[in-house]
């Protein structure tokens, strides 16, 4: 069984640079799908610090995307979506049905950490790079306003975050930032259901996002204590149907994935949870 550190460095090598293609699976064939990768891989789960370790978790994520007044990003996005970039907030959360008679508190059958991770992601065709650090959700608004100066900038960076986190990363970020020229805002937050397995050296990891539900950005996005949980998120700006598949590699991809992909009628895309969130929360 591989170790701790051994996960954490194949999470860090398919993160940070990898082939990214996705596709879509109607929702009548989505079990089925599941079914057969968990037959193939190895399910993927957090193991680092702050990590869950409660049994048969539903895996969540709240995604938070920036944009400038003038939507510059999403503009650039609608025009090239092979060559872009994204800055987005991603926090992880998992549920446990399975405590809910046991619980006196609804609080109790959530899991979350005490933070969360901003993300730079740059595309090019199908090759994807992200860089990201560890904040704490208080100190995001800090981190963006300070970005004209990167050393002020990097000093809000959690320094006992993973691999993928530190300097270089928020340099990078607060270099982005810079360049837009207008300030950067939370524009758009999406929710989703995420299925995922990983191979354990990290050349492959696919995920399954299902339960696509768009928002406008709560009032209170930084202050909140407790995670973004989806029943705290005000009206349903928009959904999506389905289940949207991605599949990261780093090497080529094994026969069988693309026979798995056939036998539940998956077709290629290029959709954008950024784009779809920014038309569903602001219009075309």
């Amino acid at each position: 069984m591989p170790s701790p550190e051994d996960l954490a460095d194949a999470d860090h090598g398919i993160t940070a640079d990898r082939q990214e293609v996705k596709y879509r699976v109607d929702g009548d064939r989505l079990d089925e799908l599941l079914a057969a990768l968990t037959l193939r891989l190895p399910r993927h789960r957090f193991t680092g610090d702050g990590a869950n370790g409660l049994p048969d978790p539903q895996h969540f994520v709240s995604t938070i995307y920036f944009d400038t007044p003038s939507r510059a990003f999403y503009r650039a996005a609608c025009v090239d979506g092979a060559h872009n970039v994204k800055l987005r907030v991603r926090e992880y959360y998992d549920l446990h049905p399975s405590l809910v008679e046991l619980a006196t508190d609804p609080s109790q059958i959530v899991r979350y950490q005490p933070w969360v991770w901003l993300e730079l992601k740059t595309r090019d065709l199908d090759r994807a790079t992200k860089q990201r650090v560890r904040l704490r959700k208080r100190d995001v608004p800090r981190f963006l306003a300070s970005a004209e100066g990167a050393d002020s900038a990097a000093e809000s960076v959690d320094r006992d975050a993973a691999p993928s986190g530190g300097d270089e990363a928020a340099l990078a970020i607060a270099e982005t930032c810079r360049q837009a020229g207008e300030p950067l805002s939370a524009s758009c937050l999406v929710n989703y259901r995420r299925f995922s397995w990983q191979t354990t050296d990290g050349a492959l990891r696919i995920t399954v996002d299902r339960e696509l539900a768009f928002f406008a950005p709560p009032a209170d996005l930084w202050q909140r204590e407790q995670t973004f949980l989806r029943s705290t998120l005000g009206p349903v700006r928009g959904r999506d149907a389905g289940g949207l598949v991605e599949i990261k590699h780093r090497t080529a991809l094994p026969a069988w994935v693309d026979q798995t992909l056939a036998a539940v009628a998956a077709r290629a895309v290029s959709f954008s949870k950024f784009v779809a969130s920014s038309a569903a929360v602001g219009g075309p």
